[in-house]
């Protein structure tokens, strides 16, 4: 049996923005994989997006690997597309037991010179669309019985992460505990991932096909990671493998916050 068989999976921000990776043929970045690679695992999935488009694409992915999806437009900085998202897939599947939102921006400045109007927009999208997301996914993943939340955070949480960016993400760690405890006596278990330098389309949109070069070093494993790899984080903690597993992060940074010192480590194997 597949790990998410008979379940209906929400993604929030399961498009893709920006150019396909060397030798893809579809540009994947983490909603998308996430998407994907829960339903091959057996889950009905709404995908939403504030590209419609976008969305659309994963959805005829999805279907094209004979999975089931659909595909709408929502924005989660509006609170009317929170409530609309989660009502589409209840509509459209019957329930909803699970609940991802890998929405989440930045911006290249992220000190103080910060416009105002750029810091709320960030944390309008980053923070308050999370809060939205859950406000109206929790009580149905209550009436459907429980299930499971992953909230996309990130390592600039716990390392460095500017004067907006980081913030933002830490403060979505601390929501994972208090939603964590609030239901658990509900069956509704929520957990985060915080990638590290993923080479995924936004990464890849906005530092260039260089980046992994330059970064590389940085990384105890030499190599940025691939979407694929958060996803897999994603999918085993939406799963009943991780059914004990609540208010906590996982980090997926190939090492990157154990290297206290940010400098390349010494080759101790080959």
């Amino acid at each position: 049996m597949k790990r998410l068989q008979n379940k209906v999976l929400l993604v929030a921000g399961g498009g893709a923005d920006g150019p396909p990776n060397k030798g893809e043929t579809l540009a994947i970045g983490n909603g998308r994989a996430i998407a994907m690679l829960c339903a091959r695992e057996g889950a009905r999935v709404m995908i939403t997006d504030r590209s419609l488009a976008s969305a659309q694409e994963t959805a005829a992915a999805i279907v094209a690997e004979g999975g089931v999806a659909q595909a709408m437009e929502a924005d989660v900085s509006s609170e009317a597309a929170c409530r609309a998202a989660v009502e589409a897939a209840v509509s459209q599947f019957g329930a909803l037991h699970l609940m991802v939102n890998n929405v989440g921006i930045v911006y290249p400045l992220d000190d103080f010179s910060i416009d105002t109007a750029d810091y709320d927009r960030l944390m309008s999208v980053n923070l308050r669309g999370q809060f939205l997301m859950l406000k109206y996914a929790i009580p149905e993943i209550v009436k459907a019985g429980g299930g499971a939340i992953v909230l996309n955070s990130s390592m600039a949480a716990i390392r460095g992460g500017g004067a907006t960016y980081g913030p933002s993400k830490a403060a979505i760690n601390s929501m994972v505990r208090g939603v964590a405890v609030r239901y658990a006596r509900d069956n509704v278990r929520c957990n985060a991932v915080m990638p590290g330098l993923i080479n995924s389309t936004l990464a890849r949109r906005t530092g260039g096909e260089g980046r992994d070069a330059a970064v590389a070093p940085l990384i105890p494993m030499g190599r940025q990671g691939t979407p694929w790899e958060v996803a897999h984080a994603v999918l085993f903690l939406l799963s009943d493998e991780a059914s004990y597993i609540t208010g906590t992060e996982i980090l997926v940074d190939g090492g990157f916050c154990a290297n206290i010192n940010l400098a390349p480590l010494p080759r101790l194997s080959r």
